[in-house]
């Protein structure tokens, strides 16, 4: 007997908990919603471009970025060329997609700089916005060495400066 009265003792105070709990969370929620300020950040995609941009500079083996032709459109316009070949695509709050096209030195290991890239370029992302990089594409576009590279921007400079005479 004692038994039975103790399952009944606990069914009750199960069914209790069961209906107070519910009750007692909408109760508490309401007048938090309506006392509590509305905190959010928000990180445009720029920024995160930006950040890439930057984190990928400090890999060695890099010659460049590669821009599109969004890029030299807004280079030509004296546009920032400060996230050439980088596009970041925010997926939903928490998360974040980022694509590199990278001029590749020559004679360096594609597969070290791109485990290099991750590292940083993850790193730097996610501890400065918060947000998680689910994808990182790196599209090696060109390979040239670095005197390769100086001597065709220098080219391109030159025709530019000729133009505007």
């Amino acid at each position: 007997m004692t038994t039975k009265h103790d399952t009944t003792e606990t069914k009750i105070t199960d069914q209790t908990a069961e209906a107070s709990e519910p009750v007692a969370v909408s109760v508490d929620e309401e007048p938090t919603a309506k006392n509590e300020p509305v905190y959010k950040l928000t990180i445009s995609e720029n920024v995160v471009e930006k950040i890439s941009a930057k984190a990928v500079q400090k890999v060695d083996g890099i010659v460049a970025m590669k821009g599109g032709l969004f890029s030299t459109i807004q280079e030509g316009l004296g546009g920032s060329s400060e996230t050439k070949g980088v596009s970041a695509d925010l997926l939903d709050d928490n998360t974040v997609s980022v694509d590199l096209d990278v001029i590749l030195e020559y004679g360096k290991s594609a597969v070290d700089i791109f485990d290099n890239i991750k590292g940083i370029v993850v790193t730097d992302v996610e501890s400065m916005t918060g947000l998680r990089v689910s994808e990182l594409v790196v599209n090696v576009v060109d390979v040239m060495s670095q005197e390769e590279y100086d001597k065709k921007r220098k080219k391109t400079e030159d025709d530019e400066t000729g133009e505007d005479e």
